[in-house]
């Protein structure tokens, strides 16, 4: 494996990962003076937050495509920046917005730390917007056989609504965790469903939810989804210097809409739209969303594929290294098929 920084990899995606013990002062030396030289940010019309980064021409030795990241609920672009190296390394350029709601990006209710959506379904429009009119022009041109997807829970969900409304844009997709159900704390998900609506008829369509609270700047490690300490703790100290990263929470609308998105998106009509191979990763120690939607989402799916990290919490691409290398190395190979041998080869 090469030494963090080199040149070099192989189709396996031999990279050195960072350093835990030392994943701090490797993000502020090597990784992000790294990503700012090449960045390129941006805002489009519907004021959503976006961030570019082209493979460098050191790096072109291997050109495999465009990554587009969708990330999860309260998260951001910032989150994914040491995942974003590390691709970059593997020989791909990648695309990444602020959901609306998060990070630098529009909130349409009147608590920024709370995320609010009139419908599930606008992140999916917004994320067509910003692969249509950024992304493919800027650095694809045009060329969907390179273009792929990465999602996270939330994005996930909004990964699989993107596939089924417009099916054709993406080559290949891995959804990470995928919120396709959530877990409601051993309320059942109609009753959970019923509650959203009656506080929405009362009005309280964009409070906070009951049972959420304010950013935690001390949240310990425990009750984090990412299963690396170093790696929950470097993003925490980031959060507590950006109030922008402090989003916390859902609103009643927000739930409500999830559970629908992630029903519809399981339902065998909608499934049924998705003709691209799919891996799906699934945490064996996720306490966030439904593993058993995950299930029934990727066996509906022509070219589905899950696998089982039996040792990650929810948060699989911030796992330990133990586990990172491998996971990596299997995202890596899944997309380096199709840039090898075309879009459908398995």
């Amino acid at each position: 494996m090469t030494a963090c920084g080199e040149k070099g990899r192989d189709t396996a995606g031999g990279i050195l990962l960072l350093d835990e013990e030392h994943l701090e002062e490797q993000m502020n030396t090597i990784v992000e003076p790294y990503l700012e030289r090449i960045v390129r940010r941006g805002i489009m019309p519907s004021q959503l937050y976006y961030e570019l980064y082209p493979l460098p021409e050191e790096e072109g030795h291997f050109a495999g495509g465009t990554v587009v990241i969708s990330h999860g609920f309260t998260e951001s672009c910032r989150k994914y920046h040491e995942w974003i190296y590390y691709l970059l390394k593997a020989g791909y350029s990648c695309a990444i917005m602020d959901h609306r709601g998060h990070g630098n990006s529009l909130r349409e209710g009147a608590d920024p730390d709370v995320v609010h959506v009139m419908h599930f379904d606008t992140y999916a429009k917004d994320l067509h917007e910003f692969v249509h009119g950024v992304v493919m022009p800027e650095l694809t041109k045009g060329n969907k056989d390179s273009l792929f997807l990465y999602a996270h829970s939330m994005g996930g969900c909004i990964g699989a609504r993107y596939m089924q409304l417009y099916p054709g844009d993406f080559a290949r997709a891995v959804l990470n965790s995928p919120m396709l159900g959530l877990k409601t704390e051993g309320c059942p998900s109609w009753a959970a469903a019923l509650l959203c609506d009656i506080c929405i008829l009362a009005g309280k369509g964009e409070y906070r939810l009951f049972s959420q609270g304010p950013f935690d700047p001390q949240e310990p490690f425990e009750k984090g989804c990412a299963s690396s300490r170093a790696r929950h703790e470097y993003y925490q100290k980031l959060r507590r210097s950006e109030k922008a990263l402090q989003t916390s929470s859902a609103s009643y609308r927000w739930v409500r809409e999830a559970l629908r998105a992630g029903y519809r998106a399981c339902s065998r009509r909608e499934t049924g739209k998705i003709g691209i191979p799919v891996l799906l990763f699934q945490a064996g120690q996720d306490t966030l969303v439904s593993g058993s939607a995950q299930r029934n989402f990727i066996c509906r799916v022509k070219n589905g594929e899950l696998v089982k990290v039996d040792g990650s919490r929810h948060e699989i691409y911030r796992c330990a290294n133990r586990e990172l290398e491998a996971y990596l190395r299997r995202v890596i190979e899944f997309f380096d098929m199709a840039s090898i041998n075309g879009p459908f080869s398995e």
